[in-house]
């Protein structure tokens, strides 16, 4: 059951729904106390962003061997750890930085994506320009995101019970998958060769753009609502004047 979790801040509220959050708050804490204290969080974002150019190298390689599919999977764990536990340890220490911490953290999160879409356009299982769709994707969903915390104050870190970790736990699952059976591939009409890993790749770009557009219409429609226009008395012009 996905776990809710909020935070607040001075100008919005951190909400983070995750399936495996309540395995993996514990985890973090527990990490963020057991830290040691030249450790800071800004370095751990540095490991994050040296976990996704490893994860996406390593893809890029598997045109050499599957066994590269071993180092893309410790760079996603490397990724994990930079990328969830720089936040827990600034508010384990109390050292937060609200507008710093939001800034680096989501840009150095476009610059993760961007690496690891790249390395899996190169690999030996996944065309580019499919790799490319699930880029727009991740960017779609994060630039509805911020619009939402403009509009209401809320940012949505993950939907549905599914958020970066469960991203994570997928491709991990995907790299199991893709080492067991190696690269495949089949012929669809108007599209060419593709291999499974396109086809999933597919379904998720489908399910991204479906999600923005109804949470698009949901939203627009409750702040049509709550945001309604001021009533103006219409004052007529005395004659003359």
């Amino acid at each position: 059951m996905a776990k809710l979790n909020q935070t607040r801040s001075a100008n919005y509220t951190r909400v983070h729904e995750s399936a495996v959050g309540p395995w993996e708050k514990p985890l973090l804490q527990a990490m963020a106390a057991r830290m040691p204290a030249f450790v800071m969080p800004d370095h751990l974002t540095i490991l994050g962003l040296v976990g996704s150019a490893i994860t996406g190298g390593c893809y890029a390689l598997t045109d050499w061997s599957p066994l590269f599919l071993i180092g893309a999977s410790i760079g996603l764990f490397i990724n994990w750890i930079g990328d969830s536990l720089d936040g827990t340890l600034a508010r384990y220490r109390g050292t937060e930085r609200p507008r710093y911490g939001f800034f680096i953290d989501h840009t150095s999160d476009i610059f993760s994506q961007m690496v690891i879409a790249f390395g899996l356009g190169m690999s030996a299982y996944m065309r580019f320009d499919i790799a490319c769709l699930i880029l727009i994707a991740y960017l779609m969903v994060s630039v509805f995101t911020y619009i939402r915390m403009q509009a209401l104050k809320v940012l949505q870190v993950s939907y549905g019970g599914f958020g970066p970790t469960e991203l994570r736990l997928i491709m991990l699952a995907g790299n199991v998958v893709a080492y067991l059976i190696g690269p495949k591939e089949f012929a669809v009409p108007l599209i060419g060769m593709i291999s499974p890993f396109d086809v999933l790749a597919l379904l998720l770009f489908a399910g991204a753009v479906t999600s923005v557009f109804i949470g698009a219409i949901t939203i627009g429609k409750q702040i049509a609502l709550e945001d309604q226009p001021a009533e103006h008395t219409r004052i007529s012009a005395a004659p003359g004047e």
